[in-house]
């Protein structure tokens, strides 16, 4: 237990690079500050590690990235607004996904199953290789890149039919 407990505070680095992957650009400033709130969290709930589940990194990583995607939900729940004309000059600039779109996407992931949505999540807006997925969700890496695949496809036609 005192070997974890050593291993968790000389892991920082690990912490970071895990919440700067976790997180979208917009809020990769929020990383360090994440990666610190992991290891206090890492520490608190070392009693909960099962190395019969998986091994200590991988442990370390689940729950690093469930803190920071828990994170994005919620700031992504506020609204934000500019503080100066610069700001607002800035986001003028920024390319809007289109609302509806967005809208018909999200229905279109409420539609899919567990995984589907997990595989889509992780492969296309955090940007994880087949191995890592593999890692994250026990799925072998030979079936991560056609479970993918057979998802992309269910979303392009759930969305084609509801525009």
């Amino acid at each position: 237990m005192k070997a974890n407990l050593l291993l968790i505070s000389e892991q920082f680095p690990y912490f970071k690079q895990i919440a700067k992957r976790s997180l979208p650009d917009r809020y990769k400033h929020l990383a360090e500050d994440l990666a610190q709130d992991a290891i206090l969290k890492a520490i608190e709930n070392i009693q909960k590690y099962d190395p019969s589940k998986g091994n200590f990194k991988s442990w370390l990583y689940r729950l690093t990235q469930n803190l920071c995607f828990d994170e994005i939900r919620k700031l992504d729940r506020l609204t934000v607004i500019p503080l100066h004309h610069e700001t607002i000059h800035f986001a003028e600039k920024q390319p809007l996904v289109c609302t509806e779109k967005l809208i018909t996407i999200r229905k279109a992931m409420k539609q899919l199953c567990p995984r589907d949505r997990e595989l889509i999540t992780y492969r296309l807006i955090f940007n994880l290789s087949g191995k890592e997925i593999a890692q994250l969700t026990g799925i072998p890496e030979s079936q991560v890149n056609i479970y993918f695949k057979r998802a992309k496809d269910k979303l392009r036609l759930i969305t084609q039919k509801a525009a």
